[in-house]
């Protein structure tokens, strides 16, 4: 299939936020286990299949203490770590098309136009590619210090590496799930397996052996539920206008 948008999650729960929002056939979903070179080589893939656009749609972590569980993150440039210097793996995209339509322009913050639906997001900042977790409150506040990168994740960098390569636009859009305040309990460390799945046994096993850790799981879980929310809420209206901004 040519003249498709393809989109890497890193979690099932994730892709099926993107299936909720989207029924069009336009679309195509892979999942990379939240892992950035599985998600480099899904990418790849579509760029080779035909697609347009490169997405990469899921949760995230907050960096900018400002941003809040639910709040959205949509960009098209990723930090990350390359030969320890921090680089723009997206650099050199031609960002313009995907933000000339509607809403989707280049902005520090909101975007309004007059007469059309408002997605109220974060536009045009850069978020940060991580290969590993950022656990702790103290690493959040480090890596924004130092970079001024306001959302992390673990797949956005590979993709974008992938889209890169091949010339095609690319996109991140991001819904915050666990702020910059607050640290990740130990138990979800190891919760993803390489097909997106949630180890469940295994994480509440680990939390076991700590209860401690309980009310912190609780908590990530509704704010996970939240930005998960959110995708569903806002994903469908963001594609559309990229459809149309892609002549798709």
């Amino acid at each position: 299939m040519s003249g498709f948008i393809g989109v890497v999650c890193g979690l099932k729960s994730e892709a099926d936020a993107v299936r909720d929002a989207t029924k069009d056939d336009k679309v195509r979903i892979g999942i990379s286990g939240a892992n950035a070179a599985r998600a480099e080589g899904i990418a790849k893939r579509f760029c080779e299949e035909g697609a347009v656009a490169i997405l990469s749609v899921g949760v995230s972590g907050g960096l900018n203490p400002s941003l809040k569980p639910g709040d959205l993150v949509v960009t098209t440039k990723v930090l990350a770590r390359v030969d320890g210097e921090a680089v723009l793996v997206s650099a050199g995209m031609n960002e313009n098309k995907l933000y000339e339509y509607d809403s989707l322009q280049y902005a520090d913050s909101k975007s309004f136009v007059e007469n059309a639906p408002v997605i109220d997001a974060v536009y045009g900042r850069y978020i940060w590619g991580s290969d590993d977790i950022i656990q702790s409150a103290d690493n959040k506040h480090d890596l924004f210090t130092r970079t001024k990168a306001i959302a992390v994740d673990m797949e956005s960098h590979g993709a974008a590496r992938a889209a890169a390569q091949a010339g095609v636009p690319f996109i991140a859009i991001r819904a915050i799930a666990d702020p910059a305040d607050r640290a990740l309990p130990p138990a979800v460390l190891n919760a993803v397996a390489p097909d997106g799945s949630t180890r469940m046994f295994a994480t509440l096993a680990a939390a076991m052996r700590d209860p401690k850790q309980f009310p912190e799981l609780m908590k990530l879980g509704a704010d996970s539920a939240a930005a998960l929310k959110t995708l569903r809420r806002d994903l469908g209206l963001l594609l559309g206008r990229l459809f149309l901004s892609l002549d798709l």
